[in-house]
């Protein structure tokens, strides 16, 4: 007999039925821009996702991330001082997402992140269809931050 005959199969439906994550960087096509960003080869640094990520000032600028799947996670480094975007997901609700690092020195605004691109924030349990998640400014902000997005597909 083979020994890959041999696997367990209740090992085998629970590897079948995984789920996969995705991530997508600040410049795939899949995120549409509105207003005046600044891209990200203009904001490089090794503690972003890719190297790089893209930031407006601009109060009427926007971030599209559209996807299909159950799940999303907004990944985006830390800044040692106050930074903040508002994500929206499906026209609902804006929630603010505190980005500042809890573990540095206060620094006036101004100049690079101190923390790793790490999850900020997420949805999970979603349908499994098309999904828009919006960044925008928020109402206390000055910045709105596009690094990464996680999203997990579909079932295999």
């Amino acid at each position: 007999m083979h020994p890959f005959c041999l696997l367990p199969l209740p090992l085998f439906f629970q590897v079948v039925s995984a789920l996969l994550n995705v991530t997508v960087d600040d410049t795939d096509p899949s995120i549409t821009y509105q207003g005046v960003w600044e891209p990200s080869s203009s904001h490089l640094s090794s503690l972003d996702f890719g190297g790089g990520h893209a930031v407006s000032s601009d109060i009427t600028a926007t971030a599209t991330f559209t996807f299909t799947g159950v799940a999303v996670y907004y990944v985006v480094p830390r800044w040692p001082y106050a930074v903040n975007t508002q994500l929206s997901l499906d026209g609902g609700q804006g929630v603010i997402v505190n980005l500042t690092d809890p573990n540095a020195s206060t620094t006036q605004a101004g100049g690079s992140e101190s923390a790793q691109s790490s999850v900020a924030w997420s949805a999970t349990s979603l349908s499994n269809t098309t999904h828009k998640l919006v960044l925008s400014m928020a109402s206390t902000g000055e910045f709105i931050v596009s690094d990464a997005f996680m999203c997990v597909p579909s079932r295999l």
